[in-house]
């Protein structure tokens, strides 16, 4: 491909030689070693099934949004299209979700190398955000954070190639992911404006698509447009929210989340940017990721869970501004790209050691959330399959398997309570001898219930035969 130069004014940046491989390459790569991952055990988790049940439910024109988690739109246009194959909705859905976060590991080597990095920073880049926690685990069961992050990045790698129109659609794209991603891509999408006129309207009808798709479900679904917002102010009793300094705690977890080395690249590619009192595009990076931390901060401090799914953008940010400084200083100083990429591998040898037992951990909870969802549809067919439970009247179940509950008896959201009542059923961990993790037995102390259907990790208890 022709290296273009790309010119910001007051930064002076100029294109790295765009690499071989292009982005579609990588994305097909990486779609294929999703698809390949569902051999491993597989299941979406709260948030993700939601989405499906909401594709599930535009497919048949019969959008039920009162309950549920926030609103996502790209997800849902995602599990819609699936929906033409419910049965494989759920894996093609995780099989993207996995996708993503391996074209986002790959995009920060690729990006951190083309800022000055190069290889050396380019390894420091991925394998921080490999090993930053939760990064992984999100991905696994389906969140979207590793799609956000390879949208991103991408759009990074577009614009350094000069092709500006199609990093506007990446950002557009991660736009319909996360609303805090809206400030960052509203300012690029301004640049993009004030350099090329031509492309006024196309940021124009971007806007307009991305209210429409945000505000407009909601509107249809639940009568409400800013539903999507009033429950993402409604977090669990545990969220930093309700710390007695939310914003401070909104910066801790984000310092935990990421490898010391990246915290050291992050404050060198400050350093670095204040020294020559330039940005460029590595400074520029730096300053979003903690900006971007602001807005979470300022979010938490109004209400919002602060959840460390927020936070896996500005961690990845961070770790490809960090691995950009460090590989670029790296090599400058020694001179040797070989020796670079050697030091580089040592440094990152205690990270990732640190990290082992938590992504074990991580691996250990996939695969006990994939036994319990198995086991759900295996007692939903003991206790006489959907139909029957449909009409034995009221549906209830723990806090945390209510989505996947109702996409499996292909009911809206709203019919699967927490408390049980008659008529009806209720589904709840059965005794185990290590209790599974959010799935908690729930009592019912109405004689009218008695067991129905047993399997390893579910009782359903009913009023019905």
């Amino acid at each position: 491909m022709a290296t273009r130069a790309v010119t910001f004014r007051g930064l002076d940046v100029r294109s790295r030689v765009t690499p071989r491989a292009g982005l579609a390459a990588i994305a097909a790569v990486s779609l294929a070693l999703g698809l390949l991952s569902l051999l491993a055990p597989t299941t979406p988790t709260y948030d993700p099934w939601a989405w499906l049940i909401w594709g599930r439910e535009v497919a048949h024109l019969d959008l039920d949004t009162h309950f549920g988690p926030s609103w996502k739109p790209l997800p849902v246009l995602f599990t819609t299209l699936f929906a033409i194959v419910p049965s494989a909705a759920p894996a093609l859905w995780v099989a993207v979700a996995r996708a993503g976060a391996i074209a986002a590991i790959v995009l920060a080597f690729r990006v951190a190398r083309r800022l000055g990095g190069g290889v050396a920073g380019g390894l420091i880049a991925a394998v921080c955000l490999a090993v930053s926690t939760d990064f992984l685990r999100f991905a696994a069961v389906g969140d979207s954070e590793g799609l956000l992050v390879a949208l991103l990045f991408a759009a990074i790698d577009l614009h350094l190639s000069g092709r500006t129109r199609a990093a506007l659609w990446a950002c557009f794209a991660a736009a319909l992911l996360r609303p805090e991603s809206w400030p960052f891509v509203g300012l690029y999408a301004l640049y993009i404006a004030w350099r090329d006129p031509s492309a006024r309207r196309l940021v124009a009808g971007m806007t307009v698509g991305g209210l429409v798709l945000w505000f407009g479900p909601e509107l249809w679904g639940s009568g409400n447009p800013l539903r999507a917002g009033e429950r993402a102010r409604d977090p669990n009793p545990n969220a930093l929210a309700f710390a007695d300094h939310p914003a401070i705690e909104v910066v801790k977890r984000f310092r935990s989340m990421m490898p010391l080395v990246a915290e050291i690249g992050l404050v060198a590619a400050l350093v670095h940017a204040a020294v020559r009192r330039r940005l460029g595009i590595t400074g520029v990076l730096a300053v979003a990721s903690l900006v971007w931390i602001g807005v979470v901060a300022v979010m938490t401090e109004a209400g919002f869970s602060g959840n460390a799914r927020y936070l896996i953008a500005p961690v990845a940010l961070a770790c490809v501004a960090g691995g950009a400084s460090l590989g670029e200083l790296l090599t400058g100083v020694l001179r040797r790209p070989a020796i670079a990429v050697a030091i580089a591998a040592a440094v990152l040898v205690p990270a990732v050691a640190v990290r082992v037992d938590d992504i074990a951990r991580d691996g250990r909870a996939v695969r006990n959330e994939a036994r319990l969802m198995d086991d759900l549809s295996e007692v939903i067919r003991t206790a006489g399959g959907a139909g029957t439970i449909r009409r034995c009247g009221s549906i209830a179940t723990g806090p945390f398997q209510v989505t996947a509950l109702a996409w499996r008896l292909d009911v809206p959201i709203g019919r699967v309570g927490l408390r049980p009542h008659a008529p009806g059923s209720l589904f709840r961990a059965g005794p185990q001898p290590r209790p599974i993790p959010g799935a908690p037995p729930i009592g019912v102390k109405d004689r009218r219930f008695h067991t129905i259907a047993r399997a390893q990790s579910w009782q359903v208890v009913a009023t019905c035969g």
